[in-house]
C-alpha cells in the first residue's frame, strides 16, 4: 500500500474532529452513491445506508452506529418528562464521537418535512450536528446525484402559550449544502444514440418491398400452375 496514503490516513485519525468528516463527506457520499449504480430502480435507502456506513468506517476509521433506537419521550401537562409506552424513534446513523447524527433519504428531492424530522431528532437529543442526505431516486437520470445539508444546533428558544405553559426548541444554522457530481454527467445514458436512423428506416422499407414482391411472385406462380 502507498506509504503517503498511510501517512495521510494517520494524520486524519490523529486530528479526528468534525472538520475531518466535513472534508471527506462529499467524496464518501459520491463513492457510496456511484458504487450502487443509481440508475438501478431497485436501490433503496437501506442499501445506500449500509454502504455509506461501511465507507465512513473504511475511510475515517470511525465507529458508526446504524438504526440507533431510543425511547420516545415527551413533556406531559405537568411539565414532567415521561416515556411513551412501546414508542421508539430511530436515527439512521450516529457517530457519537463527533456528536453528529444522519437522516438519510432516497426520494426524488427534499421537502420541508425532511428538515423538520432531523430538527426533531436534534431537539430531543444531546447531539450538536445533523446531516440530511438524499441519495436521489428520480426518473430523470440527469438528476442522479446526492444532495446533502449540514446543520449545527444553536440557541434554545423558549416561548409561553396563552395558558402560560412553556415550550422550547432549538434554532439551527445551515453551515453547508452541496450536491455531488451527477452520475449522468459522468456515465451518460445507457442507450446508444445512433446517427443512421434514416438508413435503418430505408433498410426496413427495402425489406418490406422485397417481401411484398416475393409474395406477388408466389401468387403468379400458383395461378400458372393451377391453369
Amino acid at each position: 500500500m502507498n506509504l503517503n496514503y498511510l501517512k495521510t490516513k494517520k494524520y486524519f485519525f490523529n486530528r479526528m474532529d468534525i472538520s475531518v468528516l466535513f472534508e471527506k463527506l462529499e467524496e464518501i457520499l459520491q463513492a457510496s452513491y456511484f458504487g450502487l449504480n443509481p440508475y438501478n430502480p431497485n436501490n433503496s435507502e437501506d442499501k445506500y445506508q449500509e454502504l455509506f456506513r461501511h465507507n465512513i468506517r473504511e475511510e475515517l476509521n470511525l465507529r458508526v452506529e446504524s438504526e440507533y433506537t431510543y425511547q420516545k419521550k415527551a413533556f406531559d401537562i405537568n411539565d414532567e418528562h415521561i416515556s411513551l409506552k412501546n414508542k421508539t424513534e430511530r436515527y439512521d446513523l450516529l457517530i457519537k464521537k463527533l456528536s453528529v447524527l444522519f437522516e438519510l433519504k432516497s426520494v426524488e428531492k427534499f421537502d420541508s418535512s425532511h428538515d423538520q424530522q432531523l430538527f426533531h431528532y436534534l431537539d430531543t437529543s444531546e447531539y450538536k450536528y445533523g446531516i440530511l442526505i438524499n441519495f436521489a431516486k428520480s426518473k430523470d437520470l440527469q438528476k442522479s446525484f446526492v444532495h446533502c445539508k449540514i446543520y449545527e444546533k444553536k440557541d434554545k428558544i423558549t416561548k409561553k402559550d396563552k395558558f402560560n405553559r412553556e415550550y422550547s426548541h432549538y434554532k439551527y444554522e445551515l453551515i453547508n449544502e452541496f450536491k455531488t457530481q451527477s452520475y449522468y454527467e459522468l456515465m451518460g445514458d445507457n442507450i446508444i444514440q445512433g446517427n443512421d436512423d434514416s438508413n435503418f428506416s430505408s433498410n426496413d422499407s427495402d425489406n418490406d418491398s422485397n417481401v411484398s414482391e416475393n409474395l406477388q411472385a408466389d401468387k403468379v406462380t400458383n395461378v400458372i400452375e393451377i391453369s
